[in-house]
């Protein structure tokens, strides 16, 4: 998948390789190969348990008794169910059979927070809730906050229990029958690809979470350029999956891409060492996808694991650039026929770029474009760079991109120039016909491969009582195992506190017990009371005397280091 420029004088990249996408709806897609494998094997295994599994054909009827269940139970067209779990051999099922009733599934963090799931149903709108057992206390919390009843809410999980929590289990949707999902939803096949799947949370590049809208185009198009990869393999590929199946990285690898090829596919909930260890060994994984902190941790494993990694063949990773010497170094644990490749992409636009195989490159670059992706790359002044090694925001155009920002019409109009190029905030260089990244151009934060928006942090932080002003950017270093990570840090400046209350009857002393000023600790664990752990501030705290803003009040972030600090503390 080599690049090449299409005209100069255009400056734009584009993948030599194209391959046609198919004009069918997800469901149809998924399914179509049915019978060219052995359909009563099992393709999506539980990890910790391989003893509970779910085979493609018993996928496929449980997928359609689900989706009639979810007709009977009163899901329209266009209704959002939100899917709030961990990894499971269920979540496919589940995610397939909202769509293929019609509806769209919003995939949340199992670990928010009862008030970041306020903020993501304010957004959605769901009209339904699938939440694991173990995470659902703050989803009812949340619900009842939003006005959705509790009989709108199941409980994903093995336990076989009526009700918890006054919850209904999602078997309860399982209603045998003959549901064909192209016909009770009335679309051709020209309407289906372009119909909205899947909510899924982003930042975009500047201001608050958003919703981008996931037709069922997009899936379908990023599913069969991996399948063009995965037919290259000259082994029979099984897949670990630890990384959230709600996340843009890895959703591709494990909701459609099994059961279209067969691929036997393991789930963990999450990642620990250990249960990534054992899991590699246990059944003789091929390829997994995985994130800088995961290469770290496997780096540091005992000398007497690395056996267990040894049939390892392909490990992608993504979420932030990994650098030579980690890289480098998990070369020197796995077999001598493994590749570690990098990965770039956004929720907005999915995978863009991805090393073939059998390629071993050592360069740092992240790949090269997927098929059919054309990317522009611009200088800070909005001019188009078509020159190696010239750095500039990459701008990219591809079948795999978002229908838009769920109504946010002036986030639509930033997010793509006059040619229907979506604007990535991601700085980054060709050198050799390879895409180098360099780092963000735009606010939002990738803190763990995860995006975080500084006006959400900088949001909260103006509900304590004590903050007149806050600003917030990400710290990148190094830590000491050769890792580039993003820490958010908070510039605040302190209300005095003799002005707190007044005015509102409230005292110093009520709010706080005392008079002394606030402290970085305070400030830290109030965000932390308030959101998820990557989202906290581990870059620190630094209190200013003002935090710089233009002429419009927007918050002009690169002066932030050279504001005078307030020593009053």
């Amino acid at each position: 998948m080599s690049l090449s420029t299409l005209a100069p004088v255009d400056a734009v990249w584009a993948s030599s390789k194209f391959i046609p996408i198919p004009t069918a709806d997800i469901l149809t897609f998924a399914f179509a190969n049915l019978g060219r494998y052995d359909q009563n094997a099992p393709i999506f295994v539980d990890a910790r348990s391989p003893s509970d599994s779910v085979s493609a054909l018993h996928a496929y009827r449980i997928v359609h008794q689900l989706i009639r269940g979810f007709k009977e139970l009163g899901l329209k067209e266009g209704d959002c169910v939100c899917l709030h779990s961990y990894n499971n051999i269920w979540y496919p099922l589940l995610w397939l059979a909202i769509i293929g009733a019609g509806g769209c599934v919003s995939g949340t963090n199992p670990g928010y927070s009862s008030s970041e799931l306020v903020g993501h149903f304010n957004l959605t709108k769901p009209k339904y809730i699938l939440s694991e057992v173990a995470c659902i206390k703050p989803i009812i919390d949340a619900a009842s906050q939003c006005n959705i009843a509790t009989s709108n809410i199941f409980f994903v999980g093995t336990q076989d229990i009526p009700h918890v929590h006054g919850c209904r289990s999602w078997r309860t949707l399982l209603i045998d029958c003959e549901c064909d999902w192209s016909a009770s939803n009335q679309h051709d096949a020209h309407s289906a690809p372009n119909r909205v799947a899947v909510y899924a949370m982003t930042s975009g590049t500047t201001g608050l979470p958003k919703v981008a809208m996931i037709s069922h185009r997009y899936v379908v198009a990023q599913t069969v350029f991996l399948e063009s990869q995965f037919d290259a393999r000259p082994y029979q590929p099984s897949q670990l999956i630890c990384l959230p199946v709600f996340h843009a990285f890895a959703s591709p690898l494990a909701l459609v891409l099994p059961l279209r090829r067969g691929i036997p596919t393991y789930f963990l909930p999450r990642f620990t060492l250990q249960g990534f260890l054992h899991a590699v060994g246990a059944f003789s994984i091929t390829d997994t996808p995985v994130v800088p902190p995961i290469i770290a941790s496997l780096n540091q494993s005992p000398e007497s694991d690395h056996h267990l990694l040894r049939s390892l063949r392909y490990v992608i990773c993504a979420g932030a650039p990994m650098t030579t010497r980690v890289q480098t170094k998990l070369y020197d644990i796995l077999d001598a026929h493994a590749v570690i490749s990098q990965c770039w992409g956004t929720t907005e636009g999915g995978w863009h770029t991805l090393f073939d195989w059998q390629e071993k490159d050592t360069s740092g670059s992240v790949g090269r474009l997927m098929p059919n992706v054309q990317m522009k790359v611009i200088d800070d002044d909005g001019n188009p760079v078509g020159e190696d090694d010239k750095l500039g925001e990459a701008l990219i155009r591809s079948p795999i991109m978002f229908s838009g920002y769920l109504d946010n019409p002036d986030a639509n109009k930033e997010a793509f120039d006059v040619d229907g190029f979506y604007r990535t905030g991601d700085r980054v260089y060709v050198q050799n016909n390879k895409i180098f990244h360099e780092g963000r151009i735009k606010e939002v934060m990738k803190v763990n491969g995860w995006q975080v928006s500084p006006t959400e942090l900088e949001t909260v932080l103006m509900e304590h009582p004590l903050i007149s002003d806050a600003a917030v950017v990400g710290m990148t270093r190094e830590n000491q195992l050769g890792i580039q990570v993003t820490l958010p840090c908070a510039y605040v400046v302190r209300v005095h506190v003799e002005s707190v209350g007044q005015g509102s009857g409230t005292s110093n002393t009520d709010v706080r017990g005392g008079l002394e000023p606030l402290t970085a600790k305070e400030v830290t664990d109030f965000i932390a009371s308030k959101l998820i752990s990557y989202k906290h501030l581990t870059g620190g705290v630094v209190f200013v005397k003002e935090i710089p803003r233009s002429s419009t009040g927007k918050i002009m972030r690169r002066l932030l280091s050279a504001t005078e600090l307030d020593s009053s503390n």
